[in-house]
């Protein structure tokens, strides 16, 4: 009997034996094996320390990150000519060198193309991109009060690298993290470690090594920007951006955050915004000529190439080879997004003339005739007339001062 019992164990054993070694050959032998989705689950789940995982695996070392940030910007901006930005070097465009940033606003309203220049100027080497600062205002037009000194004093601290005591930008971006992504050169390591965006030594001491900050706003009118541009510590430059308002209002139909808001969907209320920014900018550029520029988007997008140049000349920024490629990109193919910036330029300012309803477009002109005619656009007469090759939307107009 006992010997009987030993056969059937070495038996037993032998077979394991045979099994174990096919198993081995059929795992080594990569010609003919390739795991399952399933078995890769389960090699993810038990073995996790051998998954490519992140540059910032534990805590990121933040001293390491700000240096290689220094010695990145001076490398993108080693020919680029500071005497074009007024200095005669780059430490003296750096706050942490105790220099002084050259700082741009663009103030607009929703869908006019903010999107877009705000991208062309974080094409430049070495910008901080403040995208959108009042994002958790939600959807509302910043008149004055009681919004207008918090939010002109969150803008100020921004555009100073100082973000301490920012708690409420910091918790909405915790559930909005397209407040931060904008920023492309902030994005690149927060992305690995989120947390980064939400601390404000790190971004505060990030924000300091840039020599250009570029900021787009687009819940603030003109006329509260004169309280930034008579702060000469921040020697700001404004762009008031201006697009047409039916080509706004036939862009704010894809967006659905826009139709709770009466700020965004009521025309009469966009169109007296525009005659407030006209009036603002006619009186602000009295006192400074130099320091605020206005641009209408439908000439920027028709004709980026000319455009771009005289804009960034008036900013004191040097025209580089990245916004050249960026144009070039951007301006000629298209991508599909709402919030897609590759479109062929040339096709979308007058986009509105071909897709909106000309009852629409007639009651939009009804509640915007003033506003039209202060910035140069013309009135469509009837629906054969907008859809005729013969009219171009565009007309001269003057800022009176």
């Amino acid at each position: 009997m006992l010997r009987r019992v030993n056969f059937y164990s070495i038996c037993i054993a032998f077979g394991l034996s045979v099994l174990l070694i096919l198993a081995g050959s059929r795992y080594t032998d990569n010609t003919y094996y390739r795991p399952s989705p399933e078995s890769r689950r389960i090699i993810e789940i038990n073995i996790p320390q051998q998954i490519p995982t992140n540059p910032y695996d534990g805590l990121p070392n933040i001293d390491n990150i700000l240096e290689k940030t220094r010695l990145k910007i001076k490398l993108e901006l080693q020919n680029y000519n500071f005497t074009g930005s007024g200095v005669e070097k780059l430490e003296d465009l750096i706050i942490e060198s105790g220099g002084q940033p050259i700082r741009s606003i663009i103030i607009s309203t929703w869908r006019s193309g903010t999107t877009f220049l705000g991208e062309v100027l974080n094409s430049v080497p070495g910008n901080y991109y403040h995208y959108e600062p009042l994002l958790n205002y939600e959807i509302i037009q910043i008149r004055g009060a009681p919004h207008a000194d918090r939010a002109l004093n969150m803008i100020t601290k921004m555009l100073k690298c100082d973000y301490d005591g920012m708690e409420d930008y910091f918790e909405y971006g915790k559930g909005h993290l397209h407040q931060f992504s904008h920023n492309t050169r902030l994005w690149d390591h927060c992305k690995y470690k989120k947390e980064l965006c939400f601390d404000a030594d790190f971004t505060s001491k990030f924000c300091r090594l840039f020599p250009f900050q570029s900021m787009k706003v687009v819940r603030v009118r003109l006329r509260l920007m004169k309280q930034l541009l008579e702060n000469k510590e921040l020697n700001i430059k404004v762009v008031l951006l201006i697009r047409d308002p039916r080509g706004v209002m036939q862009s704010r139909q894809h967006r659905n955050f826009c139709q709770p808001s009466p700020d965004c969907w009521k025309p009469e209320l966009l169109c007296a915004d525009m005659i407030s920014d006209y009036v603002a900018a006619g009186r602000l550029l009295q006192t400074y000529p130099d320091r605020l520029i206005v641009q209408r988007y439908e000439e920027l997008a028709l004709d980026p190439n000319n455009t771009t140049p005289r804009l960034l000349k008036f900013l004191g920024i040097n025209p580089t080879t990245s916004v050249e490629e960026f144009l070039v990109s951007h301006t000629n193919v298209e991508v599909s997004g709402v919030s897609s910036t590759f479109r062929v330029s040339r096709e979308v300012p007058f986009k509105w003339r071909n897709v909106l309803d000309y009852n629409y477009v007639e009651e939009i002109q009804m509640a915007c005739k003033e506003a039209l005619n202060l910035w140069g656009y013309k009135l469509v007469q009837n629906a054969t007339h907008m859809t005729s090759k013969d009219f171009y939307p565009l007309d001269n107009y003057t800022l009176t001062q």
